[in-house]
């Protein structure tokens, strides 16, 4: 059946309420859930030379690695001299692991440099920053004049902007296009059209759900490829749209929207199969590409997209008809109440083995605001569930037009569910580490710990110690580690050694003792403990303790 030929002259407008309201919901939903920052997927865990480094001489290259694995279509290292001028025009080269980039280097002159990284994660989202570093004794006055375009495009986290909010409803609004637009045209095809009134209004519908989605990708493109290209410039647009995993799959779903003009409504194969394939593209991006195994993710997110799609779409279609014609829709909602609950069913057993293979275990959903807004999303699912039983139960009672406003309950927490995946689409599941920089004042004795960077692997310790200028040196510093998920493992001692801290610090009166330590003393991720204990030359000991994660 040939929905959409003949009938573009229709009025299409009757079905533009509903997805009017589903914008202003949804944009409330993202003002009122949107979290009060950003976060980017990949993290910087070293940087070589570091932030702030003053080195004797020039350095050979610039090192950047991350904690997770990185597209290799579009990346860069950048070098400035104070002027604003780039130091080499050699390109940054992607380590083997792809989670680090390395710029070779020409002699540098005594100055004052700024380095500038941009990468895109295997989850499809922008990565960057600046950093200064001084290499030999400069002048004073030989300070940083940097264009602005390279300096600002730290994506890593910050307050969330107009911009940022503008991103999240794009991106939810996205998914309610999509998810739409692939069920309607699939459910489409097993219901029975009435008569040409009917056939004319499922036409429109269909044209503009087609249309919707194209608006909505393209603000979602619109809204996001300035972040991705970095400081790079629309001369980088096609290496974007051609060479990384977001890029490619933006242009495939820009074709296939287009071509879905001509091809939805002709055959019944080609319909389900055009929309599968849109919603195969879609699982080769976003969380699943950043997690393994590969194969086992992005199938899970696939099948994941088919059930909502399932979902919304029948929903969607289920609103049209009752707007259409608001008698005689019983034996379709008898029908859809029955693929919704397969759908809700198989969303969550999808969506639980998904979060297992995203996180070491269910207590991080704790941690971050993914897993907190994730834990919502569930509630509302469980909701639609009880909301589904109720139109159930009235369907069975033969009162379609008491479950009515029950369906509308149902096409709101739809729009909610939406609106939050929107949100989490653009969060981390295992939020970024950063250096644990710790102070604990007390009577006698104060110390601190700097842990840096604080990743699962190789760190450095500093611990530093105040005593009374009349104690000397302390008799005792250790500094012991406590997983704090696994009581069978035996605490790890962190061996300490004196060394000259020339940093000028508040001294509170006591004299400072500062103590170092390099290695892998945190293996594993999860929640550990650390135990300072300072004994004093009497004997005295104080012991004081802190809680920190490593993601």
């Amino acid at each position: 059946m040939q929905l959409h030929r003949g009938h573009r002259n229709f009025k299409w407008l009757r079905g533009a309420p509903m997805l009017i309201l589903a914008m202003i919901a949804f944009l409330l939903v993202s003002t009122v859930a949107a979290p009060q920052s950003a976060s980017a997927h990949a993290s910087l865990v070293e940087a070589i030379p570091e932030s702030g480094a003053q080195l004797e001489s020039s350095p050979a290259q610039v090192k950047v690695t991350f904690n997770e694995p990185l597209d290799s279509g579009l990346f860069y290292i950048k070098v400035y001299d104070h002027s604003g001028a780039e130091v080499t025009r050699s390109k940054a080269q992607m380590n083997k692991e792809q989670t680090g980039l390395e710029l070779s280097l020409p002699k540098l002159a005594e100055g004052v440099y700024l380095i500038s990284y941009h990468v895109i994660s295997a989850d499809g989202h922008p990565v960057g920053g600046s950093y200064p570093i001084t290499v030999g004794n400069p002048p004073q006055e030989d300070l940083l004049d940097v264009p602005s375009a390279h300096t600002g495009h730290n994506h890593n986290a910050g307050p969330l902007t107009t911009k940022g909010l503008l991103q999240y409803a794009s991106r939810g609004l996205w998914f309610l296009m999509l998810l739409s637009l692939t069920g309607w045209v699939a459910w489409l095809r097993l219901v029975k059209v009435r008569d040409d009134q009917e056939h004319k209004a499922m036409a429109a519908w269909s044209l503009n759900l087609q249309r919707a989605h194209i608006v909505a990708l393209l603000l979602l493109i619109f809204t996001h490829i300035e972040d991705l290209l970095g400081g790079g410039g629309v001369n980088e647009v096609w290496q974007l749209l051609s060479s990384t995993n977001i890029g490619i799959s933006w242009a495939l779903l820009l074709l296939l929207s287009f071509f879905g003009f001509v091809l939805v409504g002709r055959f019944l194969w080609l319909d389900v199969l055009w929309a599968f394939v849109l919603l195969a593209v879609k699982s080769f991006s976003g969380h699943a590409a950043s997690f393994s195994p590969l194969w086992a993710t992005i199938s899970l997110d696939f099948i994941h997209l088919v059930a909502a799609a399932c979902w919304v779409g029948g929903l969607v279609l289920l609103y049209a008809k009752w707007r259409i014609n608001k008698t005689g829709i019983g034996m379709y909602m008898k029908t859809f109440s029955r693929f919704a609950l397969i759908s809700i069913l198989i969303l969550t057993v999808s969506g639980t083995l998904s979060v297992l293979l995203f996180l070491p275990n269910l207590s991080y959903l704790g941690y971050t605001s993914w897993g907190k807004l994730l834990l919502v999303k569930v509630g509302a699912v469980v909701i639609v569930a009880l909301v589904g039983f109720v139109i159930r139960l009235f369907l069975r009672k033969k009162k379609v037009n008491q479950s009515i406003a029950w369906v509308k309950l149902d096409l709101t927490l739809m729009v909610i569910i939406l609106g939050l995946v929107g949100l989490i689409t653009y969060m981390a599941p295992i939020p970024a580490n950063g250096p644990l920089q710790w102070h604990q004042m007390g009577e006698r004795v104060h110390v601190s710990v700097d842990i840096a960077p604080k990743v699962p692997g190789n760190n450095t310790f500093v611990a530093k110690v105040w005593l009374p200028e009349k104690s000397g040196k302390p008799k005792q510093v250790l500094l012991i580690l406590h997983n704090k998920d696994d009581q069978d493992i035996s605490p790890i001692s962190v061996p300490l050694t004196l060394y000259t801290d020339n940093k000028e610090e508040e001294s509170y009166g006591f004299a400072k003792f500062s103590y170092k330590a390099e290695g892998a003393y945190l293996p594993f991720r999860g929640k550990w403990e650390l135990e300072m204990r300072v004994m004093d030359a009497e004997d005295n000991e104080t012991v004081y303790t802190k809680e920190f994660i490593v993601y």
